[in-house]
């Protein structure tokens, strides 16, 4: 009886184990169509703003328009207006334009005010509990000292001019941040200054005093700017249009050079009262 041997293993041939090998490396390196991503030399296209924005940013622009006509048209029943035009004087606006190049004045803080917004009625069928309805400005009440750029005679300058058809050029109708940046403005960019003065009264202001009941030394921050200016060799020209009350005779006594209009100007530090008890004090 013959005893058969035990089943062995079938050995790979040699050529069957090259050619899978090959096989398996091709598969290694080689990218799967399904997967492969072609390259494009085309730029991301941007995505396309979004037009359906709610009313306080999509009509920002038209807003800023309307309070820019405000500040620049006159109102005729202004009691500040018809006596400033009863004086014989101009409007603020109406000097800067005979001053500079034509149509060469470029504002700064065009919009810097206060405003009296009105609420308009809702067009959506079903507006959100949680959302306000639109609001657009009645009113407007600019600071009552303008700042720009200008040309005269083709030179760049900056610019300040008082209105005193607006609480009659006090500060506290003005904003200090706004007259501390055109200060500084100058100092950086070493351009001469003009000041058109007319009002600018410190810390006198009535409304201010029965405001807080007391008056109150101004603390000038932006003198400092002014000082600097002056060192540096930086021009300042004052013009005393009306009256230049405290701060505003301040301004103009710390200019290179001044002038002041013979018909309708004048230069005090305060009022005939002050001054008198001053004079009765020994202070004068």
């Amino acid at each position: 009886m013959t005893k058969s041997k035990p089943d062995e293993p079938n050995k790979p041939t040699p050529q069957k184990s090259a050619a899978d090998r090959i096989s398996q490396i091709t598969n290694h390196i080689s990218t799967p169509a399904s997967t492969s991503t072609p390259i494009s030399n085309k730029k991301r296209q941007k995505p396309k703003p979004n037009t359906n924005l709610p009313a306080d940013y999509s009509d920002i622009l038209t807003t800023i328009h309307t309070l820019q006509t405000l500040a620049q048209t006159p109102s005729p029943t202004n009691p500040g207006y018809i006596r400033q035009k009863q004086a014989g004087k101009l409007w603020v606006r109406e000097r800067i334009a005979l001053l500079l190049d034509p149509h060469s004045f470029r504002e700064i803080g065009s919009i810097a005010g206060t405003v009296t917004w009105t609420p308009t009625p809702s067009t959506s069928p079903s507006p959100s509990p949680s959302s306000s309805p639109p609001e657009l400005p009645s009113s407007f009440t600019p600071s009552n000292n303008i700042h720009g750029f200008g040309l005269l005679h083709n030179r760049r300058i900056l610019l300040t001019a008082d209105d005193f058809t607006l609480r009659a050029g006090h500060a506290d109708g003005s904003l200090q941040e706004k007259t501390i940046y055109i200060e500084k403005l100058s100092l950086s960019l070493r351009l001469p200054i003009i000041k058109l003065v007319d009002g600018s009264s410190g810390g006198g202001s009535v409304t201010t005093i029965r405001t807080m009941g007391y008056a109150y030394i101004p603390p000038m921050p932006s003198f400092e700017y002014v000082v600097r200016q002056l060192n540096a060799g930086i021009p300042n020209l004052g013009a005393v249009l009306g009256p230049a009350i405290g701060l505003g005779a301040a301004r103009v006594v710390a200019c290179h050079w001044s002038v002041m209009a013979g018909d309708v100007g004048g230069l005090f530090n305060a009022g005939p009262k002050v001054v008198a008890g001053e004079c009765e004090m020994g202070l004068g």
